[in-house]
């Protein structure tokens, strides 16, 4: 294992516990207060959930940021081609995917939504950009494998 990673994983690690327990605590928090019939539940835990999100968020980058300086120069070399190269094909195969949903014709085509059934706009949004995100990643585990296996060929 590469000098530091260990420390990261381990930062990681309790850092996702205590950002656990604290929503644990919040949703018991907004639990109780609703129950008694101070506080509006839906619109609590809109907010409980973006904070949530944009710690997980800034978690991911602090320890992505971490776990590329603790890699060797060939791995982090991988990981920006994988990212370059399979990230910009992916979002190319999704790009086109958004172009042809532009034309009239896409109106027949029904898409289920991916968040339980829901057919508002938001959740069509969120539905297309998973589906760019899961493009991407395809992309990216691609191209990380053909780099390596190329390399390790040498």
């Amino acid at each position: 294992m590469a000098k530091g990673l260990k420390s990261v994983f381990l930062w990681s690690a309790v850092g996702l516990a205590v950002l656990t327990a604290l929503v644990f605590v919040a949703v018991a928090v907004v639990g109780y207060f609703s129950a008694e019939g101070s506080l509006d539940e839906a619109r609590a835990m809109v907010w409980i959930m973006g904070v949530f999100a944009v710690l997980i968020m800034i978690g991911s980058m602090v320890g992505g940021a971490a776990w590329m300086r603790s890699i060797d120069e060939a791995a982090r070399e991988a990981h920006k081609a994988a990212w370059y190269w399979g990230g910009s094909g992916g979002m190319a195969v999704g790009g086109v995917l958004v172009c042809l949903a532009s034309l009239p014709q896409a109106g027949a085509i029904h898409i289920p939504s991916w968040l339980d059934g829901r057919t508002d706009p938001a959740a069509y949004a969120a539905t297309g950009a998973f589906g760019m995100m899961l493009l991407m990643l395809i992309g990216y585990t691609v191209v990380w494998a053909w780099w390596w296996i190329t390399r390790m060929r040498d």
